[in-house]
């Protein structure tokens, strides 16, 4: 540089006129220009060495060196049963420290740490199962790489087995469940373990998902239902359930705390008064006895002799007082009970109608 283009001289000092020669060499010793000469060819290497280091980070090494030396193993399957045989493979491999590879699978970028090597981490998701209750899946990595001054990519391909969990469903009674009543299921997969997060999705019913992991209520409101169970999101599987309506109750009339004897009849002038009853289906009392409540809300007495009504009495409660017929039985007639609305508290108490028809009882006064 001349005088002029060196920024370390003041623009006003009496050097800036000289040119390059005058300014390093004139009337400067031997000795001192050789120092002078030693210290621009310094200047000259550093900025080559520079230039020549942005000049390889921006094309890459003309050499791919792998300084990073390792030993791998890769196995057919990490679970094997009893008396099947274990098989893999070992070899070496080894990665380059001054690569920085970028990669990628399935579109998705992986962090790359400092040996050059990619995590894949992901939430495998089911479907298309085969007879044994296994998906094939597979993966396509990416890895690409600075080689020669041009970008290289390498491609890999993964494949994976995807087990079917076993969905396992306690309950009162699995098989079935009943229209319009609170069916309580306690849905869990063991394979998941700990990272067992369930949700629930249904067709065919509503679900009420329950205070503890894996319980969930289910009301069908149609013939079929279809369970989807899930996991963080995930769809572990569908189960399918048939559908069965409320058995109707069995109407029974009570006198004096046991049941009225219809073939035998009554002696006259008959009960002083009749317990009217709903009794629900055992069995399905037994599963589920929040839904097998019930209350005959409306009733009505006939006192008939021959095939003419004698007295008329209507009741409103499940019991009834008959001291107006004791006074006008006699032998012969007959008291005959017709059940005109009956009552369900469900498993959310609220009352619902229950289609019995018209149940109709005869008891014979003898």
């Amino acid at each position: 540089k001349n005088a002029k283009e060196d920024k370390r001289i003041p623009s006003k000092s009496e050097q800036k006129s000289k040119d390059f020669a005058e300014l390093n060499f004139a009337q400067t010793p031997m000795v001192a220009a050789m120092a002078t000469l030693s210290n621009l060819e310094a200047e000259v290497l550093k900025h080559e060495s520079d230039a020549l280091g942005y000049l390889s980070q921006e094309v890459g090494a003309s050499e791919l060196k792998f300084d990073n030396v390792f030993a791998m193993y890769r196995a057919d399957s990490r679970v094997v049963a009893a008396g099947t045989k274990y098989t893999a493979e070992l070899f070496m491999a080894a990665s380059s420290s001054t690569l920085k590879p970028t990669i990628q699978v399935d579109g998705r970028s992986l962090t790359v740490d400092e040996s050059g090597r990619g995590k894949l981490e992901f939430t495998a998701t089911g479907g298309a199962y085969n007879a044994e209750g296994n998906a094939n899946k597979t993966w396509t990595g990416k890895i690409t790489i600075k080689n020669k001054g041009k970008d290289t990519t390498f491609t890999v391909k993964g494949e994976y087995v995807v087990a079917k969990p076993v969905i396992q469903i306690q309950s009162a009674s699995v098989s079935a469940l009943y229209k319009n009543c609170g069916n309580e299921l306690n849905v869990q997969v063991p394979a998941l373990g700990s990272t067992y997060q369930p949700s629930f999705r249904a067709s065919g019913a509503d679900i009420i998902t329950g205070s503890k992991k894996g319980l969930v209520t289910v009301v069908p409101n149609s013939p079929n239902v279809k369970l989807s169970v899930f996991s963080a999101g995930n769809l572990i599987g569908d189960q399918d359930f048939k559908v069965r309506l409320i058995p109707k109750p069995e109407i029974i009339a009570l006198a004096g705390g046991k049941p009225v004897d219809t073939k035998q009849g009554m002696n006259a002038p008959g009960p002083r008064s009749i317990q009217m009853q709903a009794k629900s289906d055992e069995s399905f009392k037994t599963f589920l006895p929040n839904d097998a409540r019930y209350k005959i809300t409306e009733w009505n007495a006939i006192l008939v002799r021959g095939k003419r009504p004698v007295r008329t009495k209507n009741f409103s409660s499940e019991s009834g007082d008959f001291n107006d017929f004791n006074s006008q039985a006699q032998p012969g007639d007959r008291i005959v009970i017709e059940v005109k609305s009956v009552k369900r508290m469900n498993f959310r108490n609220v009352i619902e109608d229950v289609n019995v028809g018209t149940p109709i009882i005869n008891v014979p006064l003898n």
